[in-house]
């Protein structure tokens, strides 16, 4: 398999354009690996993980968890 690299807009119906220099690929078949730039929430699907932390009611404390389950491995 060959690899070629290049940059496209994803226009808003969902296409990316090759290149005119790439036209003798047209028509045949291809695989697509698609690299976004990395940004913090651009695309408005970002996820905070701290907005969770601190957020589990748990009914024992953690320390007193593992404390426990350490004793059943002996």
């Amino acid at each position: 398999m060959k690899a070629i690299e290049f940059e496209a807009e994803i226009d808003a119906q969902g296409n990316a354009h090759v290149p005119d220099r790439y036209r003798k690929l047209y028509g045949r078949q291809a695989r697509f690996l698609v690299l976004l730039p990395d940004s913090e929430q651009e695309d408005g699907q970002g996820i905070d993980p701290m907005q969770y932390s601190n957020t589990l009611d748990w009914p024992i404390d953690g320390l007193e968890y593992q404390r426990q389950a350490r004793s059943e491995w002996e």
